[in-house]
């Protein structure tokens, strides 16, 4: 009886953990493998090491700074909301930051070109005079980076489009003050902290995301982001495009 117990224990001991582990936070599939790069823009060797290596180290710093708190079995998008508004937290809260920028970044490339559907080129047109403007607009922001970090095209709640940038790890979800609180000039991560119940931000949805990290573009391209950043557009997935402006517009935007 007493073998038969811990036998029992000792089945049920992995299936126990395999639930909790379950839980923890975990780097995206991605749409395409890694064993060719995407076209000519990241090589299999770039591709790999920001996948398999950075997005991994991200990852396992995410699942290390939550467990065993109540960010355990959060998405990274609750646990970026949650630890923006936590001095305490400026670690989990670059390192979930980072984890998620990086996985939207690679979720936008394909392998496989897509057209440029006619409706997404043309609602870009309307707000950037033209779609080729839009495309200077970016450029011009993702080459006026000083250091690292990342340029948007991003979406508000009344379906007006911008470009932004975030330096470091910064996201669109906790980068921008909102209209109750434009008067606070320089909000600081305390200044966040004493609003307890009044997040200070305005959420907007990214719809593209460019990584301007040095990691990103140095071992393929050295110092020549101008071609890093043209090719680009060659490898960019409009059909996720359009559905994430959709999903912006119908009010089904990325929730915590």
């Amino acid at each position: 009886m007493f073998r038969l117990a811990n036998r029992a224990r000792n089945v049920a001991r992995p299936l126990l953990q395999r639930a909790v582990n379950a839980r923890y936070h975990q780097a995206a599939l991605l749409p395409y493998g890694c064993e060719n790069g995407v076209g000519s823009f990241l090589s299999a060797p770039s591709l790999d090491f920001l996948y398999n290596m950075r997005q991994v180290e991200l990852i396992n710093n995410v699942n290390r700074l939550t467990e065993g708190s109540v960010h355990e079995a959060s998405s990274l998008i609750r646990v970026i909301y949650d630890s923006a508004q936590d001095p305490t937290q400026t670690a989990l809260l670059n390192n979930a930051s980072q984890a998620w920028n990086i996985d939207f970044f690679l979720q936008t490339l394909t392998v496989e070109p897509t057209n440029l559907r006619e409706d997404v080129r043309r609602q870009i047109a309307e707000q950037f005079v033209s779609f080729d403007r839009f495309k200077t607009t970016f450029a011009e922001s993702a080459l006026s980076m000083f250091g690292n970090g990342w340029t948007w095209l991003v979406m508000n709640e009344t379906g007006q489009l911008s470009v932004m940038n975030t330096y470091n790890a910064g996201s669109p979800f906790t980068a921008v003050p909102s209209k109750e609180s434009n008067a606070m000039k320089g909000l600081s991560y305390s200044a966040i902290q004493r609003s307890a119940g009044r997040r200070p931000f305005i959420k907007l949805s990214p719809i593209i995301g460019l990584s301007m990290w040095q990691e990103s573009f140095l071992p393929d391209y050295g110092l020549d982001r101008e071609t890093y950043v043209s090719r680009f557009w060659d490898v960019i997935n409009w059909t996720v495009v359009h559905e994430r402006m959709l999903s912006t517009r119908s009010g089904s935007r990325t929730t915590v």
